[in-house]
C-alpha cells in the first residue's frame, strides 16, 4: 500500500522501525574502535491530491549518516602522528641519554681514574704499584669506550628490527585499506547510499596506519579513496597498493632506511626529512640526530685520544730507557673505516687513499666525496656543508684533519665515496697487547735519567687539560660533556613533546568523539521516541484496518 491511511501508518512503522535499529547499533558499538554515530534522515513522502488539496502519506527514510568533521578527524590524525613520533624519540632518546650520562656506565668516571694513575706515576715514576694501577686504568678506560660503543650500536641494531617490523606492519594495513576501499566501491556501487560501517573500518585502519607512518587519505568525488605518505608519495591508490621494503643506508650501512617501490617497479628510499610524523618518522629522526651524532662524536674522541697519547707516551722512556711504545692501539688502524669506499652504484673506478693530519681537527662526521663529471665536491654529512674539493682537504677553508689522495682508476659522473675517518674507533680501541710489563710506561723524557725522571709522565697527566685536544678548541672532558649535554636536551625536548601531544591528543580526540562519538543517554532517549514512534504507528494501523473491516461489512 502506497497510500492511504493504511499506508501513511505502515511508512510510520517502518520509519520507526529504521530508527530503533539504527540506536541499538549505535548502542552496540559503543565500544568498537573508530565507530561512528549513526543518525537516520527521514522526509515527507508525495503527498496524495484530492482535488483541491492535499493529504499527507507518511514518511521515507532518505539515508542512514554517520556522524564526522573531517577537519577534527584531520586534526587528530596529526595529533596522533606527532604523538606517535615524539614516543619513539623519546624512547631511544632516553636509553642513549641515560647510556652516555650515567656514572657507571659513562666515559667520564673511567678517564678521571685514568687520568689520576697518570698523576700518581708522574709523582713517582719509580712505583711499580702506581704504574701497574696506571695500566689497569687505562685498560679499563678502552674497555668503557668498547663497551659504550657495543650498547649504542645494540640500540641501533634494535633500530633496525623494529624499522623492518614496522614496514610489515604499514604493508600490512595498506593491503587491509585497500580491500576494504574495494568493498565499500562494490557495496555502494553508484548508490547514494553509503557504506557506514565499511567506511568506519576503513578510516580506523588509517588511524592505525597514522600512528606508525603520517599519512594523507584523499576521498575523490567518484568515490575512490587514495592515500599518500612521504611528502605525497602514493601508498593506496584504489586497489593498488604501493610496498615498503628496507635497504641499507649508502651513507651509514650500518642502519636500513624504508623503501617505497611503486607499482611498475620504481623506488624512492625515504628519510627522516620525508618521513614526518608517526614511530617510523620518530625512529628514523631520533637516529640521525641523537644516536649517530653520539656514535660519532665517541668516535672522534677515542681515536683523538688514543692517537695523542700514543704520541707523547713514545716521545718518552721506559724504565729500562728504551723509547715507548704505543699504550694504546696504533691511531693508523683503529679506525678500520678510514679508507674511502666507493658506493654500489659507481660506474668508475677511482681510487682514493685517506691520510690523517691533524687529529685535534678531526670532525665528529662522515664524509661524502661526489663527481660531477668535471668536478669533485666533498660534503660533510653531519651538517651537510660542502666545498669543491680540489685539495680535498677543506671545506669553507677549514682544514678538516684529513686529505684525500687519488690512486688508479678513472671516476664517472655521479660517482661519490664515503668517507668515515674515525667510525669503529670506540669500538677498536684496546691496550696495547705488548704492554704487559708496567716497566715499560714512558715516565721519563730522556733515557739517561730513567726511571726517576718524570718529565713524560707529566706530559702525558696534562693531557687532561689540554684545551685543543678535541676539535681544537676542547678537552677530552669538555667535548664528552657536550656529547651527554646534547643527548639530554634532545632526551628532554622529546619528553616534552610527548607530553604536549599527549595533551593535544586527548583534546582532539574529544571533539571528534563530542561529534561521532555514542551518547548512551542520547540513545536512551532516542529509544523511547522510537519505541512511542512505533506504537502510535501500530494503532493508527490498528485503526485503518478497523476502517477498512466495516467499510466491507456495510458493503456485504
Amino acid at each position: 500500500m502506497a497510500s492511504g491511511t493504511l499506508g501513511t501508518a505502515l511508512s510510520g512503522l517502518m520509519a520507526a522501525q529504521v530508527g530503533l535499529r539504527t540506536s541499538q547499533h549505535n548502542i552496540s558499538n559503543v565500544n568498537t574502535a573508530g565507530f561512528r554515530r549513526q543518525e537516520v534522515g527521514y522526509a515527507a513522502q508525495i503527498p496524495e491530491y484530492l482535488g483541491a488539496y492535499s493529504v499527507g502519506s507518511g514518511v521515507s527514510v532518505t539515508m542512514v549518516r554517520n556522524h564526522y568533521s573531517q577537519f577534527q578527524d584531520s586534526q587528530l590524525l596529526l595529533d596522533e602522528s606527532q604523538l606517535a613520533r615524539s614516543e619513539a624519540q623519546a624512547t631511544t632518546a632516553s636509553r642513549v641519554d641515560s647510556l652516555v650520562g650515567d656514572t657507571n656506565s659513562g666515559l667520564v668516571s673511567a678517564m678521571e681514574a685514568f687520568f689520576s694513575a697518570t698523576s700518581t706515576v708522574a709523582s713517582d715514576p719509580t712505583s711499580n704499584a702506581a704504574r701497574q694501577v696506571m695500566l689497569a686504568s687505562g685498560r679499563n678506560l678502552a674497555g668503557r669506550f668498547n663497551t659504550l660503543s657495543d650498547s649504542l650500536d645494540l640500540i641501533g641494531n634494535n633500530t633496525n628490527l623494529e624499522i623492518n617490523a614496522t614496514v610489515t606492519r604499514i604493508n600490512t594495513y595498506a593491503s587491509q585499506i585497500a580491500q576494504v576501499s574495494s568493498n565499500i566501491a562494490r557495496t555502494e556501487g553508484g548508490s547514494a547510499q553509503l557504506s557506514n560501517d565499511l567506511r568506519d573500518q576503513r578510516d580506523q585502519l588509517v588511524s592505525e596506519l597514522n600512528k606508525l607512518i603520517n599519512v594523507t587519505p584523499i576521498q575523490q568525488s567518484d568515490g575512490a579513496f587514495n592515500l599518500f605518505i612521504a611528502n605525497g608519495q602514493p601508498l593506496v591508490v584504489g586497489s593498488s597498493v604501493a610496498t615498503l621494503s628496507t635497504v641499507a643506508d649508502p651513507t651509514a650501512p650500518e642502519y636500513l632506511l624504508p623503501t617505497l617501490t611503486f607499482q611498475g617497479g620504481a623506488t624512492l628510499t625515504l628519510d627522516a626529512s620525508m618521513v614526518s610524523g608517526g614511530s617510523l618518522g620518530g625512529m628514523l629522526d631520533v637516529r640521525d640526530n641523537v644516536l649517530k651524532p653520539a656514535i660519532q662524536d665517541l668516535d672522534r674522541l677515542a681515536l683523538v685520544f688514543a692517537a695523542q697519547f700514543n704520541t707523547q707516551h713514545t716521545s718518552g722512556f721506559d724504565k729500562s730507557g728504551n723509547p715507548g711504545l704505543d699504550f694504546f692501539t696504533s691511531a693508523a688502524t683503529l679506525s678500520p673505516l678510514l679508507q674511502p669506499a666507493a658506493l654500489a652504484e659507481n660506474t668508475g673506478t677511482q681510487v682514493f687513499s685517506t691520510a690523517i693530519t691533524n687529529y685535534s681537527e678531526l670532525q665528529a662526521s662522515d664524509y661524502e666525496l661526489s663527481f660531477d663529471g668535471a668536478n669533485y665536491t666533498l660534503t660533510r654529512l653531519s651538517d651537510g656543508a660542502s666545498d669543491p674539493a680540489a685539495a680535498f682537504a677543506t671545506i669553507n677553508g677549514v682544514s678538516q684533519g684529513f686529505t684525500l689522495t687519488t690512486g688508479a682508476g678513472t671516476p664517472q659522473a655521479g660517482d661519490r665515496w664515503l668517507i668515515r675517518p674515525s667510525a669503529g674507533a670506540a669500538a677498536s680501541i684496546k691496550l696495547n697487547g705488548v704492554l704487559q710489563d708496567a716497566s715499560l710506561i714512558a715516565a721519563s723524557s730522556t733515557a739517561a735519567d730513567s726511571p726517576g725522571d718524570n718529565g713524560n709522565a707529566q706530559l702525558l697527566a696534562g693531557l687532561q687539560t689540554s684545551t685543543s685536544a678535541v676539535n681544537g678548541t676542547e678537552t677530552y672532558f669538555s667535548a664528552y660533556s657536550q656529547l651527554v649535554f646534547r643527548t639530554a636536551t634532545l632526551a628532554s625536548e622529546a619528553d616534552i613533546n610527548v607530553s604536549a601531544y599527549e595533551t593535544l591528543t586527548t583534546q582532539s580526540k574529544a571533539t571528534q568523539q563530542s561529534i561521532s562519538g555514542v551518547n548512551l543517554d542520547e540513545e536512551a532517549a532516542n529509544l523511547i521516541r522510537f519505541q512511542q514512534a512505533y506504537q502510535a504507528s501500530a494503532r493508527a494501523m490498528q485503526v485503518a484496518t478497523g476502517l477498512f473491516e466495516d467499510l466491507l461489512s456495510a458493503i456485504r
